[in-house]
């Protein structure tokens, strides 16, 4: 139950900082529904880098997220 809560508190700070980014008008079309759910992809290894990207690893079992051209591993903890 921790972990998914957790994961949760990920998705709402990753959406607070998509919505600072558009804000800026950097980020125009990215939308999270109203219920609070993100669909990502699912990858046994890394795609090509895209900054802002974001899918789940089915190797490692961790999202990652491409930020300034690396792939990142998005914590929980």
């Amino acid at each position: 139950m921790a972990l998914q809560k957790s994961i949760i508190e990920e998705i709402k700070d990753l959406k607070d900082r998509l919505d600072s980014l558009e804000r800026a008008n950097q980020v125009k079309n990215i939308k999270i529904p109203t219920g609070g759910k993100m669909v990502v992809n699912a990858e046994a290894s890394d795609p090509p880098v895209q900054n802002g990207k974001i899918y789940y690893n089915t190797t490692t079992n961790k999202y990652k997220v491409c930020e300034n051209g690396t792939w990142k591993t998005i914590t929980t903890s």
